[in-house]
């Protein structure tokens, strides 16, 4: 097995590793315990009308997701939007 050089930076360690396969270096790895978490949530309640909701959920099932998805995908695109604005 092969060692892995000592990189000056990501750049040089990304054009390495985008030409070398991994498995040549299997002995200079080990394996790592990685723990994912979420961030938290808060429920929030949205009356609305049985129009507005039906024009939602047929929007959301073209994109394939579901309603309650496409109004939080909007409301954080617009967030994004004022805070660069």
């Amino acid at each position: 097995m092969k060692k892995i050089p000592k990189f000056k930076s990501e750049k040089e360690e990304a054009d390495f590793w985008a030409t070398h396969d991994t498995t040549d270096y299997l002995s200079e790895t080990r394996e790592v315990k990685v723990k994912f978490t979420r961030p938290s949530k808060k429920l929030v309640s949205l009356r609305l009308d049985e129009k507005t909701i039906k024009e939602l959920k047929k929007m959301a099932q073209g994109k394939g997701i579901g309603y309650l998805e496409l109004i939080r995908m909007w409301v954080l695109e617009n967030l994004n939007k004022r805070k660069a604005a």
